[in-house]
C-alpha cells in the first residue's frame, strides 16, 4: 500500500534561498531537514492507501482540478510550529494564500484526506534546542524574510517511502492548472 500526499513543488529558481536559510539553521539547532529536492507545500495527506483507492483519488483529481486556474503565492517570514515553547517544525509562510487555501480545502474535501487551510515550507523537524536564545534571535531576525513569489501550474500526487535516511519522494501523478 502506497504512502501518499498531494503537494506543489517548491520550483528550482527558490531553492537556492531556502537552502541558504537552512545552512544557517543547522549552525543553530539539531533537526532533520528536508532535502532541496523534497522541498515542497503539502495540500493533502492520505497515509497509506491501497492500489484501488489510489485510483479512485487519481480519477478524482482529474475531474476536480481540470477547471483549477494557475496562481501566485509568496514564501516570506519563519514559523515556528506548534509555539515558541515547543518547537517542532520550522517553516516558511505561505502568503497571498486564499487561493491555495482554497485549492488545499477543494483537493481534501474531494479526496477526503488530511489537511490544514494554511500550509508553508517546512524547512526542519526540529529534534533538540540547545540554545534557545540563539534560535529565537535567528526566527525573530528573519520573521519578515522575503523568499519570493511563485506561479501555482500543477498539483503532484506523490508516493512518500520512508527510509532510513529519510523519505524518498516520487511523484506518481501530476494535474496541470488552467
Amino acid at each position: 500500500m502506497p504512502r501518499v500526499f498531494t503537494c506543489v513543488w517548491l520550483p528550482d529558481e527558490l531553492k537556492a534561498r531556502v537552502v541558504e536559510i537552512q545552512e544557517q539553521l543547522k549552525k543553530i539547532v539539531e533537526a532533520k531537514f528536508v532535502e532541496p529536492e523534497n522541498l515542497h507545500l503539502t495540500l493533502t495527506f492520505l497515509g497509506n492507501i491501497s492500489e484501488e483507492r489510489l485510483i479512485s483519488v487519481k480519477r478524482t483529481l482529474d475531474s476536480v482540478l481540470k477547471n483549477v486556474k494557475s496562481f501566485h503565492v509568496k514564501l516570506e517570514g519563519l514559523k515556528i510550529i506548534p509555539n515558541e515553547r515547543f518547537i517542532r517544525v520550522i517553516g516558511i509562510s505561505v502568503t497571498d494564500d486564499s487561493e491555495i487555501s482554497r485549492l488545499i480545502k477543494v483537493i481534501g474535501t474531494a479526496i477526503d484526506g488530511k489537511y490544514h487551510e494554511k500550509t508553508k515550507l517546512t524547512l526542519c523537524r526540529v529534534k533538540n534546542v540547545s540554545n534557545r536564545k540563539s534560535l529565537m534571535d535567528f526566527i525573530e531576525k528573519n520573521r519578515h524574510i522575503k523568499i519570493g513569489r511563485f506561479h501555482v501550474k500543477t498539483v503532484a500526487l506523490v508516493k512518500s517511502t520512508l527510509t532510513r535516511r529519510g523519505p524518498l519522494y516520487e511523484t506518481i501523478h501530476s494535474f496541470p492548472l488552467e
